[in-house]
């Protein structure tokens, strides 16, 4: 048995709503989970608000949350989260934008998005970007770093920068992509915004023509032959976990904006050989390495992105199928960890309908189990069961000091 410990499973856009063409069922209602339904049965269930009633929640902005920070507080945007969680070390006063590479046309209209989801090449594309040298603003230097698959991360360093700017991605295909401007009357704001116009509009030249567009066209495959930025963002100001609750934790997440804020939140960023972010990840290869983490930290976050890949492509049948392995990574944990002296919550960062294909406001559905938590004896992990569990409806920003108090790591509030 290991030692006193909480593991958080966050699985990344698992929470949906009912689909006519499955008997008005959601995918966590026909998925077989027997090892989710373990928890309910013998743990706490309820709702959690992402961030507040209403509020369509970006994940970035729920995960601040999910880790007991006012995002309306703390947030800085995106590209910040983005950039630590892909190894880049920013400084006071970068500014840094989550990007994509995209397939556009002759006219810069955006024909997709995610690039055809290019998985091989990026590194050789990010390459010949870094070699750029912006005219439009004297002194601001500007690196480009591939994430996973089609995501990357721009960076700006430099004096007069600003996070002020609006996107350059769109947001939708079928449409030409936009042009940055200044969110504020500082010139800060409006040198930023010319740079990050004029590395978007060479990273087209620069990449149209690169082999590893040539050859993807050769397959029959889309061209990245563009970078479409956005979600500019600074360092946020945070005391760290460590700090708050003089505690160990660890982050197991391939996604880098979750690395990113697990990073600046003040946990250590553990890699696992198979975890790619994406549907294809190694599910039990997550669970076996938060296993072996709750040994040596008190606190262990893991995030899963499948169940949300299938809901942004309106793949219901795919969703039912991640759940489905996510089911099989609780029952794992909960066999070689154990409940009788450690925590084990499951939840979602935020719903994301297949019939949307984005984030909506919707609750989501929280199961936490351990040695002195109560049993709401609650048959199914759905977004209808978990309504009538015994935790009631809470904010996400709650989650974990509930799990430092059972934990006692909590400071009491008042004498």
């Amino acid at each position: 048995m290991v030692g006193k410990a909480a593991i958080v499973l966050i699985c990344d856009g698992m929470a949906d709503r009912p689909v006519q063409d499955y008997k008005f069922k959601t995918p966590l209602e026909v998925a077989n989970t027997p090892h989710i339904s373990r928890l309910t049965k013998a743990g706490s269930v309820g709702l959690m608000d992402p961030v507040r009633p209403g509020v369509r929640p970006g994940s970035d902005v729920a995960h601040f949350a999910l880790l007991g920070y006012d995002p309306y507080q703390y947030y800085t945007g995106r590209g910040s989260l983005e950039a630590e969680g892909a190894g880049i070390t920013l400084s006071l006063g970068d500014v840094a934008f989550r990007c994509n590479f995209a397939t556009v046309d002759e006219n810069m209209k955006v024909l997709d998005r995610r690039a055809g989801r290019i998985k091989v090449g990026t590194s050789k594309l990010a390459k010949v970007l870094n070699k750029m040298q912006l005219e439009a603003a004297p002194g601001v230097k500007a690196r480009f770093q591939e994430s996973v698959e089609h995501r990357g991360v721009l960076v700006f360093s430099g004096e007069g920068t600003s996070r002020m700017v609006s996107d350059v991605d769109p947001h939708s295909t079928g449409v030409r992509i936009l042009k940055s401007k200044p969110l504020d009357a500082s010139e800060e704001a409006a040198k930023t915004a010319e740079a990050l116009n004029e590395f978007v509009r060479r990273s087209y030249v620069l990449l149209k023509d690169h082999p590893v567009n040539v050859e993807r066209a050769k397959k029959g495959q889309k061209p990245a032959n563009i970078i479409l930025p956005r979600g500019a963002g600074t360092l946020p100001s945070i005391k760290t976990l460590p700090e708050l609750y003089n505690i160990k934790a660890a982050c197991i997440a391939a996604v880098a904006m979750v690395r990113g804020i697990c990073k600046i939140a003040g946990m250590s960023l553990l890699n696992v050989k198979g975890a790619t972010g994406g549907l294809n990840t190694d599910f039990l290869a997550k669970a076996r390495a938060a296993v072996e983490a709750s040994k040596e930290n008190d606190l262990v976050f893991v995030n899963v992105k499948a169940c949300d890949v299938a809901s942004h492509d309106g793949d219901f049948k795919t969703k039912v199928k991640a759940i489905e392995k996510v089911d099989e990574m609780i029952g794992l944990i909960i066999d070689k960890v154990g409940l009788s002296t450690n925590y084990f919550a499951v939840t979602c960062d935020h719903t994301t309908p297949v019939n949307i294909r984005d984030h909506t406001s919707d609750p989501v559905p929280l199961a936490m189990a351990g040695p002195d938590v109560s049993s709401s004896r609650i048959p199914k992990f759905t977004e209808n069961h978990a309504a009538a569990g015994n935790i009631g409806r809470i904010p996400a920003s709650s989650l974990i000091p509930i799990l430092m108090d059972y934990l006692g790591k909590a400071k009491k509030f008042g004498y």
